[in-house]
């Protein structure tokens, strides 16, 4: 399923009817921040089911307490949180990891964290990539730091996994560098410079009634939870507290509006998918 680019200082306009049609779900929650407006389940209030942070000086939502981490988000899609994580060295390690582990998102096993100053023992792998052709180490703050990286499980398979919390933060390091996200839709490709956050609702399924839900059993760290997203054709977010599914109108589906979200189709927003390169990066 194919995306259609949607910059984030544009949500407002795009997502403006998704919001409105959602605000009876979460009556108090504020779900707009400067010229940003989110999509339900997201907000900026302590009322909203996933609460993130804004920072209207600098037009961005981020993920955790500080805006200084820089775990910015420039994605939301029906099943993911995607981040941007531009190269930095100074970026703290364990802050980081305990902001992308949530009760409503996680880190998804096909992401490869690139990581700084780690423990010996730590179970990491060299990036056989010289980190020179993705990291600027002026930019980034680098000096003399070794780079490595955290891989994704090798016994990962399809369905919803997560990288393991105490797993990660068991490497001791010292700065979370950056990321690489794995892709295969629409052929093996890579995201680089970002994080993915699969993300899901707490509770049993509360989909519209034409809505696809995904359950998430609970687990010992997760209550059970799910995810809704409306079929091919029809509109809307899925979920009986946001906007539902409605049917779309032929007109909103000509060819030059195919890939919007009104078509039933992904939203990514403001990334390069770089193709076939994920064994050139981490080995």
């Amino acid at each position: 399923m194919r995306g259609a680019v949607l910059l984030l200082p544009l949500l407002a306009a795009v997502l403006l009817p998704a919001a409105a049609a959602a605000g009876g779900g979460n009556g108090s929650c504020v779900r707009s921040c400067g010229g940003m407006t989110l999509p339900y389940p997201f907000g900026f209030s302590s009322d909203c089911t996933i609460r993130l942070g804004c920072d209207v000086g600098a037009g961005v939502v981020f993920v955790g307490g500080t805006r200084e981490l820089g775990l910015v988000v420039r994605n939301f899609t029906p099943r993911a949180l995607i981040l941007k994580l531009q190269p930095n060295c100074s970026r703290l390690f364990n802050a980081s990891v305990a902001a992308l582990f949530s009760d409503s998102y996680a880190p998804a096993s096909r992401n490869a964290l690139v990581v700084s100053s780690c423990a010996e023992a730590a179970q990491i792998s060299n990036c056989s990539s010289s980190p020179e052709r993705f990291l600027d180490r002026n930019s980034s703050h680098c000096t003399d730091e070794s780079i490595r990286c955290i891989v994704p499980p090798t016994n990962s398979t399809r369905g919803h996994h997560f990288l393991n919390k105490s797993e990660v933060l068991r490497s001791n390091c010292t700065g979370l560098v950056s990321a690489v996200s794995y892709s295969d839709a629409g052929g093996p490709s890579l995201l680089l410079g970002a994080l993915e956050l699969d993300w899901w609702v707490p509770g049993p399924c509360r989909c519209d009634a034409r809505a696809n839900c995904t359950q998430f059993p609970a687990t010992r760290t997760r209550p059970e939870a799910f995810q809704c997203e409306c079929p091919e054709g029809l509109e809307g977010d899925g979920f009986v507290e946001g906007t539902g599914c409605r049917e779309v109108s032929k007109s909103k589906c000509d060819r030059s509006n195919y890939l919007s979200r009104d078509c039933g189709k992904i939203v990514l927003v403001g990334l390069i998918m770089a193709g076939n390169l994920l064994m050139h990066l981490i080995s």
